[in-house]
């Protein structure tokens, strides 16, 4: 792993390159967050130490910013997702959309450019929950319009994926 001090928006920043070592562990990591270091060492061929100290360096620099577990909506009874869209009066944005995050239904919030201030991916067990859902968003002050759309099939749903 390189470390690089760049500027961005007159803040330095530190920009990470990370060389092939990384990039596998990291390819492990992503198939298997519970991976061991042993099976790690068994397929790059690298020592536990090794492999240790970059994992630790990694989460230092928040390369890798924890292990989350995925969990499976539907069997959850999760079977509804929509992309919502929501228009916000401009100075308002940042607070509504900081009370949006709080509802647990939101499964991720995006401040966007184009027509809509935000898109929002929620997740719904029943079509109640999201009738209710969008009623409250267009009740909030400040909130002038929202459109949502019901996923039909989701095709991927990752973060960036090391290839």
């Amino acid at each position: 792993m390189k470390e690089e001090k760049i500027i961005v928006n007159n803040v330095e920043k530190v920009k990470i390159t990370l060389d092939e070592i990384d990039e596998d562990i990291i390819k492990m990591l992503q198939k298997d967050a519970k991976t061991s270091y042993r099976e790690i060492k068994d397929d790059l061929g690298i020592s536990i130490g090794t492999i240790h100290n970059r994992i630790s360096k990694m989460e230092e620099h928040n390369v890798i910013e924890g292990y989350t577990l995925k969990l499976n909506n539907e069997i959850l009874g999760y079977t509804l997702t929509f992309l919502i869209r929501v228009n916000i009066d401009g100075k308002y944005t940042q607070e509504i959309l900081e009370e949006i995050t709080k509802k647990p239904e939101v499964c991720s919030v995006f401040h966007t450019t184009g027509e809509q201030s935000a898109a929002l991916i929620c997740r719904f067990k029943e079509p109640q929950g999201v009738h209710n859902f969008i009623r409250e968003l267009n009740e909030k002050e400040h909130v002038t319009k929202t459109n949502s759309n019901m996923v039909l099939k989701e095709y991927k749903n990752s973060s960036i994926v090391i290839s």
